[in-house]
């Protein structure tokens, strides 16, 4: 049985091909027989007509030389995209289809903006070459055109080089003159594949002006390339159009073996959905109380083969061997340890007053860290550690990432000269696995704004997203021995799981997965008016409430609250609200359903409360923040992205006119949300933030709503805009913790003063600098 690999055009390449305006022989043509040549199926079709949910799709395929159009067919789990698409709703449809966890598309995107380009290679001070001037076209004799294809082993190849002048005319670019063009190429590609690895095919563009020198102009799709050699060399074009198969078939060859050793395992060791109870929570780093120090350091260069590290006069006891083991993020190096003689005193130290650590560049470049930063280091036990390094830990959408992108998290990182350090944040499919080495966006905080680097995969990694490859998060969460945090999605579904713990289960609304119709319609007859929720949305999107009708026996009333206007939907029987949940999409998509809270109000408006919780240390969790969120007005959803409005507790409290005090209340919500943390804590997963929406009923007997794993901040930022920055870095501080490294009090502060005060009682006399005031 032949394997069948999809192929995407636009609508208009897809009429042309269906009318057979586009003869035996030409572009699409050539695709389908390559890929017969290899054993393949070739099916093409549209995004226009692609469904993401059913992943049904109408298709073309060549048989007997005839363009033959099925009307349905199950989308290729491999789609190669040869084709450009500019329209925003085709781009969008074209990330999802690339997310899809069932399916893989060569060329996700095909070309990256100037300017982005310009930014990227300037971050990388080994790759020297000009970027052509928009009033450079006048100089320019040829453009140089050098086409990458990508193998499944990410090495990069260059089936052509040519070139045009200013008529168009083409020129092949064979001459040993032009390895070295080639290899500016492939530093460029290499660099390519980790910061846009979703592309296998590219263009590098250069302008060749009248004195012989080239610079970097651009990339260029595939397609254009393509057309280009289309006609002018039809072999060549035949050798470039059957790389993309190539590359499909390993991928269907190795998905088979992958799906074989999985099938046997998954018989031998049935994997639970069931939260387990942890059995590595002593391998968490804790902070210990063992003889160790913490500076602020600056460091210095020196040209030397040997590894080399030479710190200021410490403490003699801290260390008792000329050899070392010096971490920086998760890499680690033996190395020669030296004293230097300097007029460095402890107690001044700080992070506008760092220590000069000399470093020899063997040592540099096998850590590979970077020289403008200013950091701590901490010695303890014949161990030197430089740090912290902090790891934001992006999606799969690379395409996005960018400098401008990231400014976004900026405002986690104002209290920088607090911890120092290195924060970096970056894709799993970013990563040089066999270097350790993270390709992503630095954060410079001297110039406050981010830059493309590579660096080690730091020590600790906050989540930020869940849509990423579940075996790369568990090789990180490893690599960092579990200081991988909010390590696991926590859906809506999820608290399905926690309905029998008897701490909270009084506090959990009754909640099921919407499975089967005939048990969702017992459930509405019993409780009478319940809320259905997407599993996977949030900020109240999806939404619909549904309520016996107590006008009509077997009737229901069904809210739809997708929409900015409510709309009203009357259901006069079962069978009728089965076709409206199915017509709906309800029945389709992973939808819970929840005893429906009558929520207290105020002014007539419904309010929940928004508690935010995070961790301080590996086993203390604290509230953060509390808002109450009031439902805008004829709105029974109190999102602040829906109109809502936020209000403090108090407030609530005395304008609801409930017969409760505001302390009662406060410390019963406190109560019920570190009950929820410290029995999540007990599961098998690293989680450090949550956003708990707690509903008080009409008595102020509070509900644990939802558990928000990347809660929003609006509300707070609007309200205590001191209080939201403070909510916005405790997760950075926190990956400071995890690594051992200390948050000073002050900006710009004393690590050595703070830390010495937080473990006073574990020092001697003998841990005084051996050089004082």
């Amino acid at each position: 049985m032949m394997n069948t690999v999809g192929v995407l055009l636009s609508k208009r390449e897809w009429s042309k091909l269906l009318s057979q305006k586009n003869k035996k022989d030409e572009i699409w043509h050539i695709y389908a027989k390559k890929g017969r040549e290899l054993d393949l199926k070739i099916q093409f079709f549209t995004l226009v007509d692609l469904s993401l949910e059913s992943l049904k799709t109408q298709a073309i395929e060549l048989q007997n030389n005839l363009m033959i159009k099925k009307e349905t067919i199950d989308i290729p789990s491999i789609i190669y995209n040869p084709t450009m698409f500019y329209k925003k709703k085709n781009i969008k449809k074209l990330r999802e289809l690339s997310n899809h966890p069932k399916i893989q598309v060569l060329n996700e995107h095909h070309i990256i903006k100037k300017n982005e380009l310009c930014a990227l290679m300037d971050s990388y001070f080994d790759i020297k070459i000009d970027f052509d001037e928009e009033n450079d076209a006048d100089n320019t004799v040829f453009t140089l055109y050098v086409l990458g294809q990508k193998k499944l082993n990410n090495k990069w190849k260059s089936p052509l080089m040519y070139a045009k002048d200013s008529s168009q005319k083409l020129y092949y670019l064979e001459d040993s003159s032009m390895d070295e063009l080639w290899e500016y190429s492939q530093k460029v590609l290499n660099i390519i594949h980790f910061y846009y690895p979703g592309i296998f095919e590219i263009g590098i563009v250069f302008s060749l002006n009248s004195n012989g020198f080239y610079s970097l102009s651009s990339t260029c799709p595939i397609s254009t390339i393509v057309k280009d050699i289309f006609g002018w060399n039809t072999k060549m074009c035949e050798k470039i159009c059957k790389f993309p198969f190539k590359v499909a078939k390993e991928i269907l060859r190795q998905k088979d073996y992958h799906d074989e050793i999985s099938n046997e395992y998954s018989l031998a060791y049935p994997q639970s959905t069931e939260l387990i109870p942890s059995q590595s929570e002593d391998k968490m780093i804790k902070h210990s109380n063992d003889h160790s120090i913490n500076l602020w350091i600056k460091l210095k260069e020196f040209q030397e083969e040997e590894m080399c590290l030479k710190l200021p006069m410490l403490p003699s006891k801290l260390i008792t061997s000329d050899q070392i083991s010096l971490q920086f993020g998760i890499k680690e190096q033996t190395c020669k340890i030296d004293i230097i003689e300097s007029d460095f005193r402890l107690n001044r130290n700080s992070f506008t007053n760092p220590a000069e650590v000399i470093i020899s560049s063997s040592l540099l470049k096998k850590l590979h860290i970077p020289m403008d930063l200013t950091y701590q280091l901490k010695i303890s036990n014949d161990k030197v550690i430089i740090g912290p390094t902090i790891g934001l830990l992006l999606g799969e959408n690379n395409q996005l990432y960018s400098p401008a992108y990231m400014e976004k998290y900026s405002d986690r990182l104002m209290e920088y000269e607090k911890f120092g350090g290195l924060v970096v944040a970056f894709s799993t499919r970013s990563i040089d696995w066999d270097e350790e080495i993270a390709y992503g966006m630095l954060y410079d905080p001297f110039l406050k704004a981010w830059r493309y680097d590579s660096v080690p995969i730091p020590a600790a990694l906050y989540r930020r997203n869940f849509h990423q490859n579940h075996d790369r998060i568990n090789d990180l969460i490893e690599m960092t021995n579990k200081n991988l945090f909010n390590s696991h999605y926590f859906k809506k579904s999820d608290l399905i799981l926690l309905k029998d713990e008897k701490e909270i289960r009084n506090h959990v609304p009754a909640t099921h997965l919407l499975k089967k119709i005939d048990d969702f319609i017992e459930f509405i007859q019993d409780k009478e008016k319940v809320i259905l929720k997407p599993v996977s949305l949030s900020r109240g999107r999806g939404i619909f409430i549904l309520e016996k009708n107590q006008k009509q026996d077997d009737g229901y009333i069904l809210y739809d609250h997708q929409n900015e206007f409510i709309l009203r939907h009357l259901i006069p029987d079962n069978k009728r609200l089965e076709e409206m949940l199915k017509k709906l999409n309800i029945l389709n998509k992973q939808y819970l359903y929840q005893t429906y809270i009558p929520l207290l109000k105020i002014n007539n408006r419904p309010l929940d409360v928004r508690v935010v919780m995070q961790k301080y240390d590996i086993k203390s969790w604290k509230c953060s923040g509390i808002e109450c969120r009031v439902a805008g007005e004829n709105e029974v959803l109190t999102n602040i992205s829906r109109g809502g409005e936020a209000m403090t507790l108090e407030e609530v409290v005395i304008g609801s006119g409930i017969n409760q005090s505001y302390n009662k209340i406060y410390e019963s919500i406190i109560g019920l949300c570190q009950k929820f943390c410290y029995l999540i804590d007990k599961k098998d997963e690293h989680y450090a933030e949550f956003g708990l929406d707690i509903g008080l009923d009409q008595e102020g007997f509070p509900w644990i709503i939802e558990a928000n794993i990347f809660p929003s901040f609006k509300g707070f930022k609007e309200m205590d805009y001191e209080l939201y920055l403070k909510i916005r870095t405790q997760p950075v501080f926190y990956a400071v913790h995890l690594q051992g490294f200390c948050v000073s009090e002050s900006e710009a502060g004393s690590s050595y003063e703070t830390f010495n005060k937080r473990n006073s009682h574990s020092y001697s006399n003998n841990s005084l600098p051996l050089s004082a005031d």
